[in-house]
Order: C-alpha cells, then sequence, then structure tokens
C-alpha cells in the first residue's frame, strides 16, 4: 500500500532543498495517505532501504538521513530484522476540553497509567507561589510522576497543590488521575484551566525518564487549574515526547 502511494514521487536534483530533506516529507506525505484508509494495527512496512535508494536514484546514506528524522519524529519503528515500520497511533489531547488526561487517554483505547516518582512538602518556589496566589513561606505539595501509555513513557509531570486545599494528600493513591482526586476526594468543582506551551530539547535526565536521545524535542506545558470560584488549585508543569504526542485546537469563527 505505502509502496503504490510512492509512485510518481521524484527527488528534484535542482532544488536546493537537501534531498534527505524532500525524502522524508515524501514518505510523511505517503504515510498519512496510508494512515487515513488502512485498517487500525494493521502494520505497514516502508520500503527497504536499497528499494528507497534505487527508487528515488539517491545514495543509502541519504535515505538512512530521512529515516533517522522520521524516527526521531516518531513516525516509523525500525525492528532488527524485519524492517521498517510505520509507527500508527500517537497520543493525542484536545486543548479545548478541561477533562482527566487519563480517561481521554483510555477513550483513545490507550492503557493509562501513572508512576510515582516523589511527593515533598515545603514553601512554594517563586513561580508557583505567584501562579496560585500564596503568601510568602506557604507550603504546598510537589507530586512528581511519570505518566505512560501501553507501558510506554510519553511525559513527566510536576503538580504544587497547596498543603490546605489537600492537607492529606500523599495518603491519596497518587498512580491514578489527579484531576478526579481533587474532584471526588476534596469536592473542588474544577471549572478552568489556563495553560502555557513551549518547546524546548530535553537533557540528560529529562531524557533518562522518557526513554529518548538527550536533545530530542519535547513539548513543555504549565498550567493553572482553578476550581469554579477562580481559587487556582494547582500549578503543573509537564513534559510530553514530541514524538508521541499530538496537541489538537479546535477554532470557531466569532462571526
Amino acid at each position: 500500500m505505502l509502496d503504490e502511494l510512492l509512485t510518481g514521487h521524484t527527488i528534484r536534483k535542482d532544488s536546493p532543498i537537501p534531498y534527505y530533506y524532500q525524502l522524508a516529507q515524501i514518505l510523511r506525505e505517503a504515510m498519512d495517505d496510508v494512515s487515513a484508509s488502512a485498517a487500525e494495527g494493521e502494520p505497514i512496512a516502508l520500503p527497504s532501504e536499497p528499494a528507497l535508494s534505487a527508487r528515488f536514484d539517491v545514495t543509502r546514506g541519504t535515505v538512512r538521513h530521512a529515516l533517522q528524522i522520521l524516527e526521531r519524529e516518531g513516525l516509523i519503528v525500525r525492528e532488527k530484522g524485519r524492517g521498517t515500520f510505520m509507527r500508527r497511533r500517537r497520543v493525542e489531547l484536545d486543548l479545548t476540553e478541561l477533562s482527566s488526561i487519563a480517561a481521554h487517554m483510555r477513550d483513545q483505547h490507550w492503557a493509562a497509567e501513572y508512576r510515582l516518582l516523589g511527593v515533598e512538602r515545603g514553601p512554594a518556589r517563586p513561580q508557583a507561589q505567584r501562579a496560585l496566589g500564596l503568601a510568602a513561606g506557604e507550603e504546598v505539595w510537589e507530586v512528581r510522576r511519570l505518566r505512560l501509555a501501553d507501558g510506554e513513557p510519553v511525559s513527566a509531570e510536576t503538580s504544587i497543590i497547596p498543603c490546605r486545599l489537600a492537607p492529606d494528600l500523599p495518603a491519596a493513591d497518587l498512580t491514578t488521575s489527579l484531576y478526579e482526586t481533587l474532584r471526588s476526594r476534596y469536592g473542588f468543582g474544577l471549572r478552568t484551566s489556563e495553560q502555557t506551551i513551549r518547546t524546548r530539547a530535553a537533557d540528560v535526565e529529562e531524557a533518562g525518564l522518557l526513554a529518548l536521545r538527550a536533545g530530542d524535542p519535547v513539548f513543555v506545558i504549565t498550567g493553572v487549574l482553578a476550581d469554579a470560584q477562580g481559587t487556582p488549585v494547582e500549578y503543573s508543569r509537564s513534559l510530553w515526547r514530541g514524538d508521541r504526542y499530538d496537541l489538537q485546537v479546535r477554532l470557531v469563527s466569532r462571526e
């Protein structure tokens, strides 16, 4: 199927765009077309490196470079002795809907789970203090967790919650949805969340947590979760793998 979609595509040898970049874009577009029509779970193999080299009249090194780009983007996976395959599924998050991320992932048929990395109590750091509107020296819980989808790490999350709002938080099950814990255990009617999204390269420690290489791209999402009265309840900072995560935003015209 993928091989057929490559028919008619060529590398423009007179273009200033590097050959490997052109090839990567051709493969991306073909994989997008396959994703729209192939059955869920159906393994889709890419042509071999020699086949791609011959088809597009480029060197094996050029092909390998293009595939390395797609692998780092999370679009393909290489299996030793078997070949290269499309990686069909990515975690998707609708940024226009306030809900439990774990529940949202389960709706997409991911096996969602959390791994607790640590819980500490102490004075809020300046950024969290400002975001939560806390008095100087007010204590908070800092909850650090690793989020997994089908057993694979996809994000590392730090949640800052004022101790006065959740005095016994460490006694709760922190390997489940913190959003649902705040609602059910403490009765917060959560209504709004303001988020800021940035991109940068993962450092060595972050890469180790997320099964990446240092320097790989990550999304950094910081946000404040508030209740129905507008009182800040949680300040969070999440680091998401750029190769396994898609942001979804719905735009509506004001006209």
